[in-house]
């Protein structure tokens, strides 16, 4: 029984392949006299390997319009290449202004450390790749920012408050220059300092204790030297022939700060002139320092 089983299943294998490999004839005659155009014999397993590589080459090939033409943008769900790239330049120009607001805030904040004599604050570096660089924000200690101070002094002289009385809040100022005052405090010609002739090469001294602000050169001035001290005061020392001391030394009252000079368009001979502010407004400095 079993083996009648078997070959009968045997039977019908050797029947199923002999139709797959059985032959047809395929013809393409003329309706009018029959002749024969096209013969192809054919079989049910070349149609079947036909119709297998015909929709794996159609298959393919739609994959490779979608991938390298235009059409990819029709498919649902992906965006078009316009949109993609826009959405990566809009994504680095939000790192780019979230950086710039960052260090804005820290470039403010040293500002007015800078006024009030205090640390500077060193920026944290981030990993993020920035588009531009060439805008980038140094928070070293540099001249640029230690005048600032000075450029808004000079932005509108002729609104400059003075202060005629005198408040010293008990600080103990040390003389700058011990010589003769050739040019007083007259705030009407606005001469906001003094004048005081010394021997040549005499060292200057600081006021009180402070942060320096301000050294550098001015084609009017000459070297000049601002220190930024407590309680809001400022002291300022120009036409020196030599600078000793760099924007953001600390000195204290009575170090030498300077060589007294003549240099600048407005200097008429060896002299030191001296301002004091306090608050942003000049002050006489008689009514502080014994000259």
């Amino acid at each position: 029984m079993i083996f009648a089983n078997i070959m009968q299943d045997k039977e019908g294998g050797e029947k199923y392949w002999s139709k797959l490999l059985h032959k047809y004839r395929f013809v393409i005659m003329t309706d009018s006299s029959f002749e024969e155009k096209l013969s192809v014999k054919l079989s049910r397993l070349n149609v079947l390997a036909f119709i297998g590589i015909f929709v794996f080459a159609c298959f393919f090939s739609t994959l490779l319009l979608i991938a390298y033409t235009p059409l990819s943008e029709y498919v649902p769900g992906k965006s078009s290449i316009e949109v993609q790239k826009n959405l990566v330049e809009l994504s680095l120009k939000s790192d780019s202004l979230e950086n710039i607001l960052h260090n804005r805030a820290i470039y403010l904040e040293n500002i007015n450390n800078i006024i009030n004599g205090n640390e500077l604050v060193t920026p944290i570096e981030s990993n993020k790749v920035s588009e531009k660089n060439e805008d980038e924000i140094v928070f070293d200690k540099s001249k640029e920012d230690s005048l600032l101070r000075l450029s808004v002094e000079a932005e509108d002289k002729s609104s400059i408050y003075i202060k005629s009385a005198s408040e010293n809040n008990y600080l103990m100022f040390f003389t700058p220059l011990t010589g003769i005052i050739s040019d007083r405090y007259n705030s009407k010609t606005k001469h906001f300092g003094i004048d005081l002739v010394a021997k040549e090469k005499s060292r200057i001294s600081s006021v009180l204790d402070g942060t320096v602000i301000v050294s550098h050169w001015t084609s009017e001035t000459g070297y000049v030297i601002a220190i930024q001290h407590k309680n809001d005061y400022i002291s300022l020392y120009k036409h020196n022939s030599l600078l000793l001391k760099e924007v953001g030394d600390f000195v204290n009252a009575g170090d030498h700060i300077a060589i007294i000079g003549n240099s600048g368009e407005l200097s008429s001979g060896p002299h030191l002139h001296f301002e004091l502010w306090h608050k942003g407004t000049p002050v006489n400095p008689e009514n502080y320092i014994s000259f």
